[in-house]
């Protein structure tokens, strides 16, 4: 097998008397009747996925439960994913949690999951061609608040864009749609979209562009995005340009306090990855599965610190 960047973790509270009666490459095996979760991310190469890892890990040990997490080297690595799915699928496991690097192609591992009678979840990014139980941020939601905050502050009709990852993941798919939905319906219908594989540099050059154009806001899916977004301002010293942004990891939170960022949608890795162990959990224990959704919040300049010193008082 190539070589692919993967993690494997095993856990198990240390406080139980359950012994690992032998391990291997970093699994760890268990008696029969500790719960085994299988976990396939798209990453760990940004904060908001290594918090989500986070919060599996915490939560498994916590409860006692054994957790394998593997990931491919970046999220749109969709052949590198596949290989650890079907691993997964082939392993001793009592549920399979998966964070789709493509949301328009689970229907395959969903239905051999199915005849196996294997509970299968998805976390962070939900299926679109299957209805598979979700874990994570509502993001018609977060669409909806990105396009009401610009319009309030760049006023209704002023000329904005939408920077995105690519268009086979649900969570783009969902806040970018409902964005455009809401911007249309308030009368400022965005003047470009951008969906590719966008990351910092890309929306950095993408920034540049639309200054060019105009633009006076900008809806960020991503918190790289964002800083991208806000270096490019900063560059061209374009004050006027408003940049909201999405995902709670703390270079994003930092750029707010500073002025660099002007708003953040909150969507907490850790509180995703807790509640989807949480939730798996339930349900192997009889509780009807379905999804489950995390808070989302708009942090300005106005709230920041108050919102950094609960969330200092969580952790």
């Amino acid at each position: 097998m190539k070589q692919l960047k993967r993690a494997l973790i095993a856990l198990l509270c240390a406080a139980l008397p359950l012994g690992c009666t032998g391990c291997a490459e970093g699994t760890l095996l268990t008696e029969d009747h500790t719960r085994r979760i299988g976990v396939v991310l798209k990453t760990m190469d940004s904060e908001h996925w290594q918090e989500i890892r986070s919060g599996m890990e915490n939560t498994a040990k916590e409860h006692g439960a054994a957790l394998t997490l593997l990931y491919p080297s970046n999220e749109w690595a969709e052949e590198e994913q596949a290989v650890f799915i079907r691993d997964m699928l082939a392993s001793d496991i009592d549920a399979l949690i998966v964070a789709p690097c493509n949301s328009t192609s689970t229907g395959w591992f969903a239905d051999q999951a199915a005849e196996q009678g294997l509970p299968l979840f998805t976390a962070d990014t939900r299926a679109i061609d299957r209805d598979i139980p979700y874990i994570g941020s509502d993001n018609k939601t977060v669409g909806a608040m990105a396009a009401d905050y610009l319009v309030e502050h760049v006023g209704p009709g002023a000329p904005c864009a939408v920077i995105a990852g690519a268009a086979v993941q649900a969570q783009t798919v969902d806040r970018v749609g409902e964005f455009r939905r809401r911007m249309e319906e308030r009368e400022s219908a965005p003047l470009a979209v951008r969906m590719e594989n966008s990351g910092f540099a890309d929306a950095m050059e993408t920034t540049e562009t639309l200054l060019e154009q105009g633009v006076r806001g900008i809806f960020c899916a991503s918190a790289a995005m964002g800083l991208g977004a806000a270096a490019a301002r900063q560059e061209r010293g374009a004050e006027d340009l408003c940049i909201i942004a999405v995902d709670t990891q703390d270079d994003a939170l930092k750029a707010v306090q500073e002025g660099s960022l002007d708003a953040l949608i909150t969507q907490s890795g850790y509180e995703i990855g807790e509640k989807a162990i949480e939730t798996v959990l339930r349900v192997l224990d009889g509780e009807k599965a379905g999804n489950a959704y995390v808070e989302s919040r708009l942090i300005t300049a106005d709230n920041i610190a108050d919102f950094l010193e609960e969330r200092g008082n969580q952790r």
